[in-house]
């Protein structure tokens, strides 16, 4: 089903107060946590702000914000009892265990990550996770310095209609793999926008399906011709883009191909029907063929061919795998948080998840610089 991200976070906290159960006869931890938001940069935190609402083992001490009516809207959402101008003022009084980056715009994303495992937090950030390469490594350096937990909020991975298409990938439900074809949404921010700013999800479902990516090879165009240095510019949103249309594939382990694209073709294709989207992606299986499109949920064809024309090409709702449902740690961002910090593991989306999504987008613009396939790492 079709969800904006505000809804999906309002629904995890339900989830997360659900999931709470009877009290138990310890007494369990309570983690102190701090929002990071900023009014103006795409929403306050695009509501990472309610993401802790209805867990009783996380209380939110204080929210931060440069705007004083955003920062109250923040407070009040958040049930936080104190604001601070500058996030970095806040940090250092209130020393959390927890702490989110939650603006949607990745300019800042570096700054206020490792400003955060300074004071000791373990942390969720918005995707993406930065803007550059270098950035990402940084933070992920530091958090391992630490010994500090990151999640990335690449919120597939937590639904769970991409739990099931995992899953039953895994088991084999479509019979090996052969490829996977991608798209963005393809809407005025076509090309380079669209890949930093949603691309970065299709990038992270392809490594949450198939593993880490052997290799890339991509083209970037403007207006029909390659794209060259002097055509990168500032997006709609502030984040350096290149090209109005691109073009991607990517080698995975098991000889799958993953190949993305966000075209520029004119108004009837980059102005969808109001409450359309473009987005979505079909894998193609030896056996069967599994689809996910915005607003149509994951079906599939229980056949290999498209257009074979028999009873065969009716398009069924994905069934149950049999290790379902979802256990309740991996449905919730700040649940998978902490059970990763209680059983020393990594959350769904880690830290380095998010690195990766980076690394594929700079590997993108790598391939078309150099005219050739480049091998990661980069």
């Amino acid at each position: 089903m079709k969800q904006s991200r505000r809804a999906f976070l309002a629904c995890c906290a339900g989830f997360a107060a659900a999931a709470a159960g009877p009290a138990r006869s310890a007494e369990p931890r309570t983690y102190r946590a701090v929002i990071m938001g900023r009014t103006g940069g795409g929403d306050y935190g695009h509501g990472f702000d309610t993401i802790f609402a209805g867990m009783p083992n996380v209380s939110v001490e204080a929210v931060s914000d440069a705007d004083p009516a955003g920062r109250a809207g923040a407070a009040r959402r958040a049930g936080a009892p104190r604001t601070y101008a500058d996030y970095r003022e806040m940090l250092r009084k209130e020393r959390p265990d927890l702490a989110v980056v939650a603006p949607r715009h990745p300019d800042c994303h570096r700054a206020m990550a490792l400003a955060a495992l300074a004071a000791g937090a373990h942390l969720i950030v918005e995707k993406p996770l930065t803007e550059h390469l270098h950035e990402a490594d940084e933070i992920v350096a530091a958090a391992a310095q630490r010994n500090l937990k990151i999640l990335t909020g690449h919120k597939n991975r937590y639904t769970a209609d991409f739990q099931r298409m995992a899953r039953q990938i895994k088991a084999g439900f479509l019979g090996p793999v052969l490829e996977m074809r991608t798209q963005g949404k393809q809407d005025g921010r076509a090309g380079g926008e669209d890949m930093i700013v949603l691309g970065t999800h299709d990038f992270d479902t392809m490594r949450y399906f198939f593993g880490d990516p052997i290799s890339c090879s991509a083209s970037v165009t403007v207006q029909g011709r390659p794209a060259t240095r002097a055509d990168v510019r500032q997006g709609r949103e502030p984040i350096l883009v290149l090209g109005d249309t691109i073009r991607a594939s990517f080698d995975f382990p098991g000889n799958v191909l993953c190949t993305w694209q966000s075209v520029t073709a004119g108004p009837e294709w980059n102005t969808p029907p109001r409450g359309k989207e473009r987005w979505g992606f079909t894998i193609f299986g030896a056996k069967r063929i599994l689809s996910y499109y915005s607003g149509a949920g994951a079906r599939y064809l229980d056949t290999p061919f498209l257009g074979r024309g028999s009873e065969d090409q009716e398009w069924k709702p994905l069934p149950d795998p049999h290790d379902w449902p979802a256990p309740p740690h991996e449905t919730h961002l700040g649940r998978n948080l902490i059970h990763a910090i209680e059983h020393l593991t990594e959350p769904l989306c880690s830290g380095t998840d998010g690195r990766w999504a980076v690394e594929m987008v700079a590997a993108v613009y790598e391939s078309h610089r150099t005219g050739s396939k480049v091998a990661f790492p980069l």
